[in-house]
């Protein structure tokens, strides 16, 4: 693998990378915010068999946790230690972070079955515009690149839409991204043929809206990536279609329309305040429709209102609103108060460029989901941001 790095001034450099360091037989931290400084840091550790543990330093309950605990200390980290090789953080968006180890065996058995499902592309130049501090970061931006035969691994600190646009201009290159760059992308003024490039996205769905427009407006295509730090990846769709494939080594059942996972990607240990063994199979938060080894995706439980007998998507609700012009973005949450007589409320969020009517709101929910009453209140706030790996918060 050859890394190119862009300087903020658009020069271009080649960067030469240690093979192996010294090593402790402790967990030792990288939680260095500087893309290049991170890879420099990251790889001879891992390629020498180094324990790291990844975390955002920019993340404030992270940081405390950080000054406040020593991983080699906590409790049953002994059992932990037996196959672990990195831990990773969730991004707490819904709660505190929970860190999920993974093993040699989890790391690789991934990246070899994205591999699988890149197989027919010839891949010569990795673009990767996600931080390396997540999960998805580290397999799909520089394992995989590492593990494909002689690319070139392009990075910058930020990319903008635009300049993501020039790179994958290139042949046969990979653009590891996430729906905030492909949503920013389709809304660049000109169109260009990137009928060489792929595109893969993670960290969540993206309404097949918003894949058809860039598909058809760039001539390309997008896999997306489905699956979480906990369990590593579980399926993957390309383009248009609303089926979730498994990944290679990946099976699925329901339980009790919940997504239940068994998989050699999945942490065999998660740090939620002490250290916890999983136990396979794994059921997730995801509400699904099986079909063979396909599903559909109809939602996280937490993100699922039951109305007139229909399960309605917060997700879904959000991008419906966010076609609305004057709204910006949108946060769609459940709100449970049992002294209503309709205990089952939403809460909207919005950015917007002005005050929206809620009959407008209504009339935009009914297209999709027909004419049911969904009680909801609108708040608006000045900022909604997205964090690093593509996900909406609002900072307080």
């Amino acid at each position: 693998m050859i890394l190119e790095y862009i300087n903020l001034d658009g020069s271009k450099e080649l960067i030469d990378l240690e093979k192996s360091v010294t090593i402790s037989p402790h967990w030792d931290y990288i939680q260095t915010t500087n893309k290049l400084d991170f890879i420099k840091t990251f790889i001879p550790k891992y390629l020498s068999g180094q324990k790291i543990v990844l975390f955002d330093a920019n993340h404030k309950q992270l940081l405390d946790f950080y000054n406040n605990n020593n991983i080699n200390e906590l409790k049953s980290i002994d059992k932990a230690n037996k196959n672990s090789k990195i831990l990773f953080f969730t991004s707490g968006s819904s709660g505190f972070p929970v860190g999920a180890f993974k093993s040699e065996d989890n790391l690789l058995l991934e990246v070899e079955s994205l591999k699988k499902i890149l197989a027919n592309r010839d891949i010569k130049r990795v673009v990767v515009s996600v931080p390396f501090v997540h999960i998805y970061g580290i397999l799909a931006g520089l394992l995989l690149p590492i593990k494909l035969d002689c690319v070139t691994l392009v990075v910058k600190e930020d990319f903008l839409p635009y300049e993501l646009l020039e790179e994958a201009l290139k042949e046969d290159t990979l653009v590891i991204t996430t729906p905030v760059f492909i949503k920013a992308m389709a809304k660049l003024p000109e169109s260009k043929d990137l009928s060489h490039a792929l595109f893969v996205s993670s960290t969540a769905p993206l309404a097949l809206e918003d894949v058809a427009i860039f598909e058809d407006k760039y001539s390309s295509n997008i896999v997306q990536l489905f699956g979480s730090t906990e369990t590593g990846g579980i399926a993957y769709k390309k383009g248009r279609s609303a089926e979730w494939n498994t990944l290679p080594y990946v099976k699925i059942q329901s339980s009790d329309d919940k997504l239940s996972v068994r998989s050699p990607f999945i942490s065999n240990y998660i740090l939620n305040s002490e250290i916890i063994e999983l136990i396979q199979p794994y059921i997730t938060e995801d509400i699904v429709e099986i079909k063979d080894k396909t599903f559909t995706l109809i939602g996280r439980s937490n993100k699922l209102i039951k109305i007139a007998g229909k399960r309605i998507s917060a997700t879904l609700i959000e991008n419906i609103l966010e076609e609305i012009p004057e709204i910006n973005k949108a946060i769609v949450s459940l709100v449970y108060k049992k002294e209503l007589l309709r205990s089952e409320q939403i809460l909207i969020t919005l950015e917007a460029s002005g005050e929206v009517s809620k009959r407008l709101i209504k009339e935009k929910i009914s297209q999709y989901y027909g004419i049911i009453t969904i009680p909801f209140n609108l708040k608006y706030v000045d900022k909604i941001n997205n964090s690093a790996m593509g996900k909406k918060v609002i900072f307080n």
